[in-house]
């Protein structure tokens, strides 16, 4: 297991991710509330059965979400940007270029009728175009900015950038005073801006979104506003201000939709003489959409979104020395690398050898005879080390794996996962792992998170959930993986995962659950701290809660791991109901 390192640079995170789906028979609340980290040179495992939500939580973070979806609430945080609010535009540098997604199937992900080698060049020859267009953007907005502050100074710059040799690279340290007198120049002006602003949002915020219609048309006139109020030299916009009107947008349609849909659903109950909507026949609810938030609550969110772009145009207006240094530097290395992406040029014969280079890399012997061939003349490994190296082409810093082993023969399956694993330390990938197999994670996962129902149930370090699992689910799923080890017969799981149209009220896994709580059908378990890296969202931590014993063959297994290594123990400072209290009786 991977020791705990850099758990300070978050790469990406999901917060309170909820995301549900229309269907004829109601809305799907597939994933509920979802929050955890992916910390950088990591990999998180997302471990539950079919249709607890891992699919869907990989499928928002890549924007690929099927039409009929609806993004409730929260957040995914990726470079400084909420990935559910950015435009499809601007998701489109993204995906496939800093975040990849290796998916199921390996030869549903290609392109049956083109070859290996076309589809791995296209990879490239797409993501070159992408690099080049906005780095000829950049240019072009510097030195507009530039010519407005020094004329002169500005030419000489542009034909040194002309006629610098593309194999030397650009070295701008005598134009850093320059960029430094454009930072300044930009920092006055967006401070203007927002000084003539804030008031209007004040005011908006101050009298409350009772009148909906009222409060869009004033946002209306404040969009322009706030595109000046962007320090228009950075590469990327501010977050909060670029996704503002986004979010106004949303939440007034989503008021809106769901004052409209309370009011029929209300003349619907009452024309059918019932007090509970679900006491409607199905076909009248399909009509019926369920509400998914009511007015209220998209008001309030409304409110509370305008007032922390109020304060976060204040500390924009209030930017120190030092920060205006760093935005300098930041300027001066983008202009640098900008100019050299657009001067550089992919030919096909670059292209090819690259790619062969690709194919060696991700483990493929005769790689340029394999270039020239088919998907279907390829076996289910290889293939899957093709759309691997396609998925690498663009130098991803997330990697998202999507049950990568699941379509391949067991002989196969661990040396792909060997694979990923030699690939993520070569090129220090950040991981998201999507399996229902905890096993299959068990020398690959650095953090994991348990799901179950569209909520996850337990989350901690690898060493956490292998040797001091605390949700009975966990429990079981560790209980069912098969080992050369275990002579008696694996614990299977009863029942089925519950109907997601209609959430239970409490612990989603109390049907299946053996050794159930009376409480757990009453009420939703909070997450309990079971240490500074684990947590988990079962009765069962509480102290108030009875002994229970997790199953005999997982106290076993776990007994006999950490026999030969209990230096690898974790250190829970909440021991209620360890597996950890029991393992010493194990002979």
């Amino acid at each position: 297991m991977a020791d705990i390192k850099n758990l300070n640079e978050k790469i990406l995170e999901v917060k309170d991710l909820r995301v549900s789906f229309r269907t004829d028979s109601g809305t799907v609340k597939a994933v509920r509330g979802i929050s955890f980290p992916l910390y950088k040179g990591r990999t998180m495992a997302i471990v539950g059965e079919s249709g607890s939500g891992k699919s869907v939580t990989s499928k928002a973070i890549l924007g690929i979400l099927a039409n009929n979806k609806i993004i409730e609430d929260g957040q995914i945080i990726y470079d400084g940007k909420d990935l559910l609010k950015i435009s499809e535009e601007e998701f489109t540098k993204l995906r496939g270029v800093k975040i990849s997604m290796i998916f199921q199937d390996p030869l549903s992900s290609l392109n049956p009728i083109m070859i290996v080698g076309k589809q791995l060049t296209e990879a490239m020859v797409l993501k070159q175009k992408a690099d080049k267009k906005e780095a000829k953007h950049l240019l072009a907005k510097v030195d507009k900015l530039l010519a407005a502050i020094n004329a002169k100074e500005a030419k000489s710059l542009a034909l040194y950038v002309k006629e610098t040799p593309k194999d030397t690279g650009v070295d701008l340290k005598d134009y850093e005073t320059l960029f430094a007198e454009v930072v300044d120049a930009e920092s006055v002006r967006q401070t203007e801006a927002i000084a003539a602003l804030i008031p209007a949002l004040e005011d908006i915020a101050a009298k409350g979104f009772e009148d909906l219609k009222a409060s869009e048309e004033s946002f209306k006139k404040l969009y322009k506003g706030l595109a000046s109020c962007e320090l228009t030299i950075g590469t990327e916009k501010d977050n909060e201000i670029s996704v503002f009107p986004t979010i106004v947008k949303t939440f007034v349609k989503g008021a809106k939709d769901g004052a409209k849909l309370i009011e029929e659903r209300a003349k619907a109950m009452e024309k059918a003489g019932v007090s509970d909507f679900y006491d409607l026949p199905a076909d009248v609810r399909a009509k019926l959409r369920e509400v998914i938030t009511s007015p209220e609550a998209f008001k309030e969110k409304l409110k509370n979104a305008t007032l922390s772009l109020i304060d976060h145009l204040r500390s924009l207006m209030n930017r120190t020395d030092s920060e205006k240094e760093a935005i300098t530097k930041d300027l001066l290395l983008n202009y640098a690398s900008a100019v050299t992406v657009s001067k550089s040029e992919l030919t096909p014969k670059e292209a090819k050898a690259r790619a062969i280079k690709m194919l060696e890399e991700v483990g493929i012997k005769d790689a340029e005879k394999r270039y020239s061939q088919y998907p279907f003349e390829l076996s289910g490994g290889m293939r899957q080390r093709i759309v691997i190296a396609i998925a690498l082409c663009s130098s991803p810093e997330v990697l998202i794996c999507d049950e990568p082993t699941t379509a391949l023969d067991v002989t196969i399956q661990s040396q792909i996962l060997e694979l990923i694993n030699k690939l993520k330390k070569e090129k220090n990938l950040s991981i998201v792992f999507i399996t229902h197999d905890l096993g299959v994670v068990a020398n690959m996962a650095d953090d994991i998170a348990v799901m179950y129902a569209g909520k996850i149930v337990e989350q901690g370090t690898a060493e956490d959930i292998f040797y001091d699992a605390r949700h009975p689910y966990t429990w079981a799923l560790l209980g069912s993986v098969p080992d050369l080890e275990t002579k008696e017969k694996l614990n299977a799981i009863p029942g089925t995962p519950p109907n997601m149209l209609i959430p239970a009220k409490g612990d989603a896994f109390t049907p299946r659950n053996v050794n159930a709580l009376e409480i757990d059908s009453l009420y939703q378990p909070p997450f309990f701290e079971i240490s500074d890296t684990h947590k988990a969202a079962t009765w069962n931590v509480d102290p108030r809660a009875e002994e229970i014993r997790a199953p005999e063959i997982v106290i076993k297994r776990i007994a006999a791991a950490l026999k030969d290594h209990p230096e690898v123990a974790p250190k829970p400072t909440n021991t209620k109901n360890s597996i950890l209290n029991y393992i010493k009786e194990v002979k």
